[in-house]
């Protein structure tokens, strides 16, 4: 995903001013999501699975909501601060009534006050999901002939586009097709877009350059933010591949095609080179999970830290070594940190994980072939980092409602217990250097009592002292976690067996809807107890003995019988359909913009008084202070600029 720490027009304005004067930027950057996908024929029963996780801080709130349908709405980007200005931000209007849908969006603050800020993923009405965005890059000759917009549809858009217009995944791909086409892209990406039926990989390849490849049902994929990953496909058969129409002219102009037997290979023409050692390191973790047979000097070699440095053959599908994959293998995916191997993150502290501390959000759709297209996929969500969380199941399709206690819009949200977003500093060759003060806040934070029940702080505190302190804590929790998550996707299918049985429309709305509420309180009541077990074994002092939890049974399983799938089969989905309604449509704009016109205008009014008034003064020598000044703005956006980047 792209940064999402966003600043007024002004404060970017000074920023790009004096890191113009010294310092070189690439127009591409590292950045740290992890995208995963599972084909059918390589599960244990012919599911389809696939998702990602979100790196963007050490403590950082998403909110799960539901968008409503509306009769028609206009999109406006965040991506440059709030203003709705097209020469800076996309813009589109929906050409007719849009779906329903599910999202996971990020607090407006955290972009400068813009609204609806980054849909992120979930799944609409028809039954269509979108998994936006998992950010890559191009290479320096592309980025010259193609460069990326400002004004271009990007990660803030892709989902709430998508999702609001699409009926099927390949409208979905045509969509977004056709808006790159038109109006250009704001950076570059990877992202799923799938329905019932299939599943498609959507490549932003530069700034008008775009392909998305169908999967198949025996490939699988793992792609830690890599443009260089390669696939071979027949991009002359509109099956299985969609892209723009000057693909293979854009690299000839610039130079950087490359053919093999007489077909592009896009990651080799488009992509870079250095991905970087987060990214491949990453890379050989994920693939050395699934146990595809990755060798150390035969297929990737370790630099002096023990980071992985290169890769001989990247590839973006390949064989696993099974074919019995679960929803349960697909969850942890993207919590994996090399365990037990070359690239073990516990043992080495140079290494940065798939599982890491700065991973906010995890989602993983499990999609069953043959089902209507309202049930057929169940989106499992994780809140905060997937290593010490619980994924709650959903049908998006059908949720026309949330309980509030457990996920509460952004408008009742006190932010405050966040905290520190980032614990880190960087240093002059933008390295993360973690601040111990900045630490011990947040863990001073994660202590207390968040005085919600939202299940976004539960996970955020949960995993701040676990991943703190997991020489004492991390395989206790672990342990509880993955009896409870266990647990939960065996009576899944009990409820699942139900909600298939219940007749289409509102009645399998009601279920929809109370099962997630039963799911998500059990969550919250067995992961709260948890949470507290885990706080007073702190505050007790004594670590000589790892931590157990109360609830786990000698045998590994939970002590206390859990009863969602029993209270699902008890409750009268028919006779509740009759209290299901729609969620109401309310167009929402920033509020800052007539501010900011305002602003604007008087600065206009100033501007022209002092032309009138008097002419330019003489320029001053730089003083020391300037001097002073300026260097502390010029380390000041090399800061802001590679927030973004891995180590």
């Amino acid at each position: 995903m792209d940064t999402h720490f966003r600043f007024s027009r002004a404060t970017q304005a000074v920023i790009a001013g004096a890191l113009a004067a010294t310092l070189a930027v690439s127009p591409s950057t590292a950045l740290a999501c992890t995208q995963v996908y599972m084909g059918g024929d390589l599960t244990s029963n012919g599911d389809v699975i696939y998702g990602r996780s979100e790196d963007a801080a050490n403590r950082y709130l998403k909110e799960f909501g539901i968008e409503p349908r509306s009769e028609g709405k206009e999109y406006w980007s965040g991506e440059n601060g709030p203003d709705l200005d097209e020469s800076i931000n996309f813009h589109r209007v929906s050409p007719g009534a849009t779906y329903r849908y599910t999202y996971l969006r990020d607090l407006p603050e955290d972009w400068d006050g813009a609204v609806k800020a980054y849909s992120e993923a979930g799944i609409n009405e028809m039954g269509v999901t979108a998994d936006c965005t998992l950010t890559t890059g191009c290479n320096d000759a592309i980025f010259e002939i193609d460069p990326t917009l400002d004004n271009g549809i990007g990660e803030y858009n892709l989902t709430d586009v998508i999702l609001s217009e699409a009926s099927t995944a390949r409208e979905g791909v045509e969509l977004i097709g056709s808006i790159i086409d038109e109006q250009g892209s704001q950076d570059c990406n990877q992202i799923w877009i799938g329905d019932a039926n299939e599943v498609w990989n959507f490549q932003q390849l530069s700034g008008h350059q775009w392909i998305a490849i169908k999967m198949g049902a025996d490939q699988a994929s793992l792609n830690p933010n890599m443009s260089n990953l390669q696939f071979v496909v027949d991009i002359d058969n509109p099956d299985v591949c969609l892209h723009s129409a000057d693909l293979v002219k854009v690299a000839e102009d610039a130079g950087t095609l490359v053919e093999e037997d007489g077909v592009i290979n896009v990651a080799k023409s488009y992509g870079l080179e250095d991905e970087g050692a987060g990214q491949d390191t990453r890379y050989v973790q994920g693939h050395k999970y699934f146990e595809d047979g990755i060798a150390a000097d035969t297929d990737y070699t370790l630099n002096e830290l023990g980071q992985v440095e290169t890769i001989a053959d990247p590839q973006l599908i390949f064989t696993p070594g099974r074919s019995d994959y679960g929803v349960f293998d697909m969850l942890k995916s993207v919590r994996v940190r090399g365990e037990g191997t070359d690239v073990d993150a516990n043992a080495n502290d140079n290494l940065y994980a798939i599982g890491n501390n700065r991973t906010v959000e995890c989602h993983i759709f499990q999609t069953r072939a043959g089902m209507d297209p309202d049930i057929a996929t169940i989106q499992w969500e994780a809140l905060s980092r997937g290593e010490f969380s619980v994924y709650v199941p959903g049908y998006s399709a059908l949720l026309t409602e949330l309980d509030p206690e457990f996920y509460p819009s952004f408008a009742e949200f006190d932010s405050s217990h966040v905290g520190n977003e980032n614990e880190f500093t960087r240093n002059e060759a933008g390295e993360r250097v973690y601040d111990e003060a900045l630490v011990a806040e947040n863990e001073a934070l994660a202590m207390q009592d968040s005085g919600s029940k939202s299940l976004a702080y539960l996970f955020m505190d949960l995993n701040t002292l676990a991943y703190n302190h997991r020489d004492v804590l991390g395989d206790g929790v672990h342990a509880y976690l993955d009896a409870l998550q266990a647990e939960l996707i065996a009576q899944q299918e009990s409820v699942d067996a139900k909600m298939q049985a219940t007749p289409a429309g509102a009645a399998r709305n009601a279920l929809a809807n109370e099962a997630h509420r039963a799911a998500s309180e059990l969550v919250y009541e067995r992961c709260n107890t948890l949470l507290n077990e885990v706080r007073a074994y702190l505050e007790a002092g004594d670590t000589s003995t790892p931590f157990v939890a109360s609830d786990l049974a000698a045998d590994g399983t939970l002590a206390t019988p859990v009863t969602y799938a029993a209270d699902m089969d008890a409750f009268d989905a028919e006779a509740a359909a009759a209290n299901v309604t729609e969620p109401e449509y309310v167009e929402l704009l920033p509020e800052a913009t007539e501010e900011a016109e305002d602003e604007e205008a008087v600065e206009e009014e100033a501007t022209e008084e002092a032309e009138e008034e008097s002419a330019p003064a003489e320029p001053q020598p730089l003083t020391g202070a300037n001097y002073g000044l300026f260097a502390f703005l010029a380390a000041f956006a090399a800061l802001v600029l590679t927030r973004k980047k891995n180590a």
